[in-house]
């Protein structure tokens, strides 16, 4: 499956748990080109309007746009590695900041959804992605992390959770109601099926 790799602006901090694919596509949207260079990376594309960064970089691969535009910087990236046919988009560097952004990251990964490709969204305490109906999917146990299931749409339902401190079978989760929110992984693997809708599925832990 080709991968890419996005850093946005946010704060950043590598969790210990994922490491970066090798073989990828890295874009750094905006100022996320400060985690890129902390890691000694050298990006193939870099994009935004460079409202926030601290340099204006130049070169073949920077893309400059103006910030009157529909499109965050992060979700430019987004769309321009689907345009590179890649399937599976990694973003960094974005939930630690202005929540405005972390939610419109939280809506790039049902965008991706949509465009049959996968999303990740995580930092040193988050780890989500968006499963949709009509799947069934297998999370592992990470200890210490709390596993948490979210309805991005009106309702979820025929929501199936075995391998947990909580089970269900057949539930329906609402968007009105965080039902979902600090269930364990007691198995060496959460199953998670779900018949229709759009769950929001997250690893999360507390803050040291």
């Amino acid at each position: 499956m080709k991968t890419a790799v996005i850093f946005s602006g946010g704060a950043f901090s590598m969790p210990e748990w994922t490491s970066l694919p090798e073989e990828a596509v890295y874009l750094c949207a905006d100022s996320g080109l400060r985690h890129a260079r902390a890691l000694g990376m050298e990006p193939d594309w870099i994009l935004g309007d460079f409202d926030s960064s601290l340099e204006l970089p130049d070169g073949k691969n920077v893309l400059q746009y103006p910030p009157e535009k529909d499109d965050t910087d992060t979700m430019l990236a987004v769309k321009l590695a689907l345009s590179m046919g890649v399937k599976e988009i990694q973003i960094y560097g974005g939930l630690g900041g202005r929540f405005d952004h972390a939610i419109a990251n939280v809506q790039a990964l049902r965008y991706l959804t949509e465009q049959g490709a996968v999303g990740i969204l995580c930092d040193a305490q988050n780890w989500m992605t968006i499963q949709t109906g009509g799947t069934v999917r297998q999370y592992p146990k990470r200890t210490g992390w709390y596993f948490s299931l979210l309805s991005l749409s009106d309702v979820c339902t025929g929501v199936t959770v075995r391998g947990t401190k909580y089970t269900l079978e057949k539930g329906i989760l609402s968007a009105e109601i965080p039902l979902g929110v600090s269930n364990e992984i007691t198995a060496e693997q959460a199953e998670v099926s779900l018949e229709q809708g759009c769950l929001l599925v997250l690893y999360a832990k507390d803050a040291l």
